[in-house]
């Protein structure tokens, strides 16, 4: 019986059941892990990076509120041209972000350490859609983090009590 039923992740929580792994993340979820993760850990520094976090959504809103006003629309679509891009890309390549995986579909768990200061610790479930393989990327807490080595850790071997 595999002894790790969930593990954190960057925008909420991955759990197990006997036959699904489901991922429940939303923008609210990811607000709470940042809460969790800096605000509550109660150093300067990191608390000045959850008040970024939390300030860079309602900065990027006032950005494009003025963009429009100004009649600047060459800057707005050249980021909606990129986030669609990047969102092409990834569909292109296989990636899609579903709620739950059936545990029986998937091929293969890789796991990525992360860069501090870079980039987070992250898996990519490669599995199957019906006869189409597709990938789930599961982007871990950030190794600033107190807990963001252990939460690498335990999915790792959340996976691995499962044979993956």
């Amino acid at each position: 019986m595999p002894s790790i039923e969930s593990f954190p992740t960057k925008r909420g929580t991955a759990q197990f059941t006997e036959d699904y792994v489901y991922f429940e993340e939303s923008f609210f979820g990811y607000i709470k892990s940042l809460y969790r993760d800096y605000w509550q850990r109660g150093t300067w520094w990191s608390s000045s990076a959850f008040l970024a976090y939390l300030f860079a959504f309602p900065i990027g809103v006032w950005w494009v509120v003025n963009a429009v006003g100004g009649g600047n629309f060459l800057y707005i679509a050249a980021v909606i041209g990129l986030i669609l891009g990047l969102w092409a890309v990834n569909h292109a390549r296989g990636f899609r972000s579903p709620d739950r995986i059936r545990l029986d579909t998937i091929e293969q768990v890789s796991t990525t350490d992360g860069l501090k200061g870079l980039t987070r610790p992250r898996l990519v479930i490669t599995y199957t859609d019906g006869e189409t393989t597709r990938k789930r990327r599961v982007n871990l807490p950030s190794l600033y983090t107190s807990g963001g080595e252990t939460v690498y850790e335990q999915a790792q071997e959340a996976f691995a009590e499962r044979g993956f």
